[in-house]
């Protein structure tokens, strides 16, 4: 896995983008005191990122202790409190997406993660893509209940003319004044369901983070970068940027086993689902403001270790009760484990096609590999198990599109390959290097231009049917179902009883 990582790492080719405009509000200084003679000073950050509502311990499917329990929100407070103990000034960053994921987050409309929160109180939390999934009005009413400062400097709200929060704080840590500037992807309207973000916008993060650098360079020693944002755009980004010197990111669940440099700036992120908390301990020169040295661990957060914040895990277990034990029906058994694959076809994506196809009696069954969210090994299946495999509420919509609609979407997603579909109906080979369709079949049989074929897809794919298709809505029939996409893996998962899903052939990318 470090090997992956690494070969990843060193293989990003950072390039430079964006310019747009930026709406800001202002803040005021701290005075501090402090010994003037003295120059260097330690400040300690805590951080963790895409926890998506991991709330209980759960098995590790990868790390240095696979196989062993790990995560839940009480067992990572417990590794936070630990760490307070040490270094009891130690700023706690949250870098989003805490919302969705399993079904207490679904049930509570994300409400439940704020409840945690509470119990931590994190110095600063940004907000991520999936704090949009229940849409825009809830998470302003939960943003309304945190006791903890949410911050996002290029949200823009245009009922407000202005951003939707505060775009910085500045605390004190061991005398050390610490800017700190939140950031949200300026993608976010192609992640988010259009609806959920009605009136909203990402603002170029530049732009955004430089205006309030200007604000903050003179009243702070150290300016953080909180970032819902993904390694690589926060790689870009530090190179278009000045007097940054910390970027704590998510998004993209990349795992730093040690902060990596980028034109001066240390980019930190610690995985998803709280398998991983980061800790960094920065000497600050106050004098030329900026970080000397530092040191950093990644800390695995293993179950046994420490000893369970037991607050949260009051509040955790309160939320789990109201779910009661539904959740933990077996509904089948898996003989072969179900395995992911964001890069190709996989037989967990097989089989949840082959699912919505046969529900709908649909020709073909499309679904992002994004809106996949775990495996799960060989063994009991669980309800909660499709939830957190589908934690999403999207229904399925049948398509009717012609064979010539058909092939012109199949060449858009070589063109455009972005969030790989799985498939179901169909069989593709595709030639990547010179990026074109070789073959397609729809039930043995060559695509014919004039015949009209059936899709079935889920809602967030029809959302954004240029991006996923190729297609303007105008030129498709589109009729939702209402069923949710979860409910009918549960109902396929109960009609089987036993599953061994494999990997046939039906998507060949050479």
């Amino acid at each position: 896995m470090r090997k992956r990582i690494f070969a990843f790492l060193s293989g990003i080719a950072i390039v430079s983008a964006l310019i747009i405009y930026l709406f800001v509000t202002s803040l005021f200084s701290i005075p501090v005191e402090r010994d003037t003679s003295k120059k260097l000073y330690s400040v300690n950050f805590i951080h963790w990122n895409d926890f998506h509502s991991a709330n209980l311990p759960y098995i590790a499917r990868w790390g240095r202790h696979k196989g062993s329990l790990v995560g839940g929100y009480a067992n990572l407070a417990g590794y936070v409190d630990s760490l307070l103990i040490i270094y009891p000034e130690a700023v706690v960053l949250n870098a989003g997406d805490d919302f969705q994921g399993t079904p207490i987050s679904s049930f509570t409309k994300g409400m439940s993660q704020i409840l945690i929160l509470n119990r931590i109180i994190p110095t600063a939390f940004t907000i991520g893509n999936h704090e949009f999934d229940y849409g825009w009005d809830n998470l302003t009413d939960c943003m309304q209940h945190a006791r903890f400062p949410i911050i996002s400097c290029n949200l823009y709200d245009s009922t407000k003319g202005g951003l939707a929060v505060d775009p910085y704080i500045v605390v004190v840590s061991n005398k050390i004044r610490v800017g700190i500037v939140g950031l949200i992807m300026e993608s976010l309207s192609s992640t988010v369901m259009p609806l959920n973000m009605k009136g909203l916008a990402a603002l170029d993060p530049v732009v955004a983070i430089r205006r309030q650098v200007d604000l903050l360079k003179d009243i702070t020693d150290l300016i953080v970068v909180l970032s819902h944002n993904g390694f690589v755009e926060d790689s870009l980004l530090a190179l278009q940027l000045s007097d940054v010197d910390l970027i704590f990111g998510g998004h993209s669940h990349t795992v730093l086993f040690q902060p990596v440099k980028v034109n001066d700036i240390l980019i930190c992120q610690a995985g998803s689902r709280g398998q991983l908390l980061g800790h960094l301990q920065a000497t600050v020169d106050t004098e030329k403001k900026i970080v000397r040295d530092y040191q950093y661990e990644l800390i695995e957060n293993v179950v046994g270790q420490v000893v369970p914040n037991p607050e949260v895990s009051r509040v955790v277990d309160s939320l789990e009760a109201i779910l009661g034990s539904e959740m933990d029906k077996v509904v089948a058994e898996l003989i072969s484990p179900w395995i992911r694959n964001s890069d190709g076809e996989s037989n967990l994506g097989n089989w949840i096609c082959d699912a919505i196809r046969d529900y709908f009696q649909a020709d073909i069954a499309f679904h992002n590999s994004g809106g996949i969210r775990k495996g799960m090994d060989a063994g009991p299946l669980r309800v909660r198990d499709i939830w957190e495999i589908s934690p999403f509420d999207n229904t399925i919509e049948i398509l009717q599109i012609t064979g010539d609609q058909l092939l012109s979407l199949l060449d858009w997603r070589i063109k455009h390959p972005r969030d790989l579909l799985q498939i179901s109906g169909i069989r593709l080979i595709y030639d990547t290097n010179e990026k074109v369709l070789v073959s397609a079949t729809v039930a043995g049989q060559q695509i014919d231009p004039k015949h009209i074929y059936s899709i079935a897809a889920n809602n967030y794919i029809t959302a954004n049917l240029k991006r996923f298709f190729g297609l303007d809505p105008s030129e498709v029939k589109i009729k939702d179902s209402g069923l949710i996409c979860r409910d009918i893996l549960i109902k396929a998962a109960e009609q089987q009883k036993r599953i061994d899903s494999k990997v046939d052939g039906r998507l060949v990318l050479q």
